[in-house]
């Protein structure tokens, strides 16, 4: 795999399966409607796949983007009652392209006379397609479709990389800002933190707190230096909300980061809620890396076996020696990453 193209592809792909279920989403919810409206064949696989279309643009390009996180962050009733109305607006513009791609404009007094019947119907419909979206992007696509095929049914061996991130000084901020000030803190650096992890090829495996656990398979983590370009990411998403942070919270959040990888056991767990765990000694060491970042006072501690294994050598990788790691019989090289800027 081509290292310079590698998080451009990862980007590409994800957004692409995200517009392809959201199409297929609403595209099924108006041929429903369309079937109980009793509209022409032609009309009803139109409009299907127009306001499929519109709903898996929008919903990639505006709201997983940084210009839609005031729709993602809010309450999720509201963000479904907002959502609803557009994607309304999107059936009525879809029913007038309908009718002017299919030369049908004199079906339309008849289209307008069904609307008071029609819209409640829809905006019913939109609401499940909606929730359903939301419910897929809180699980992770992925996730979800490794839990519906059985992927990880029975433990699997698999080489990756895990990340380890933690906010700094998270105490002291809570003493000073009080419990909801603190949430509200915390909220907004994981909101902040987590797109610049998924598009670098990574995904969330945890929150934990004030921070959170990444992974990647191997390939991908050094392929290209992903695992890099994502810690230069997360920080440079942080710096541009600076001005933010210390309006709303006059403080600008700090944070550390270790990275390790190794062989993992992936499999599913729990019984009534389900989901994918990672084990193995590999998790102890990346908590240990970035153990090792706070008490050397780095941005970030990686190991010597993923810096090693990058594509490319940066001079950003400084080593800064060894340090003992509980069940290792030899001490683990330890380099510091500084990220960009």
């Amino acid at each position: 795999m081509e290292s310079g193209v590698f998080p451009l592809s990862v980007s590409f792909r994800r957004r692409v399966v995200s517009i392809v279920l959201a199409v297929a989403i609403f595209a099924f919810l108006t041929w429903l409607v369309a079937l109980a409206e009793g509209r022409p064949v032609q009309i009803g696989v139109t409009n299907a796949l127009l306001i499929g279309a519109g709903v898996g643009v929008f919903e990639e390009f505006y709201v997983q983007s940084l210009r839609g996180r005031w729709l993602r962050s809010m309450h999720p009733l509201a963000s479904v009652l907002i959502y609803t109305g557009v994607v309304t607006a999107f059936y009525l513009v879809a029913t007038h392209l309908s009718h002017l791609m299919l030369g049908r404009w004199s079906d339309l007094p008849m289209t307008y006379r069904r609307l008071p019947i029609v819209i409640p119907l829809y905006i019913a419909f939109s609401v499940v397609g909606v929730v359903v979206m939301r419910i897929v992007h809180f699980v992770g696509i992925e996730t979800l479709f490794h839990l519906m095929t059985g992927t990880y049914h029975r433990p699997v061996l698999q080489e990756m990389v895990l990340l380890f991130l933690d906010m700094n000084g998270s105490t002291a901020v809570a003493e000073r800002l009080g419990p909801l000030a603190t949430r509200a803190l915390i909220g907004k650096f994981l909101f902040d933190i987590s797109r610049p992890i998924v598009d670098n090829g990574g995904e969330i495996y945890l929150y934990k707190g004030d921070g959170l656990i990444a992974l990647w398979s191997w390939n991908k983590a050094v392929g290209g230096n992903a695992v890099l370009r994502a810690v230069d990411a997360m920080f440079a998403a942080v710096r541009r909300e600076e001005a933010v942070y210390r309006r709303r919270f006059g403080v600008m959040p700090e944070f550390r980061v270790g990275i390790h990888g190794g062989r993992v056991v992936v499999s599913e767990q729990g019984d009534t809620k389900r989901s994918i765990g990672i084990y193995g000694d590999t998790i102890n060491i990346a908590a240990r890396m970035e153990d090792a970042a706070k008490s050397h006072g780095l941005a970030c501690a990686i190991s010597e076996s993923v810096a090693e294994a990058l594509d490319r050598r940066t001079d950003r990788l400084l080593p800064i020696g060894t340090e003992p790691i509980e069940g290792l019989s030899v001490p683990m090289g330890i380099l510091e990453y500084r990220p960009v800027g």
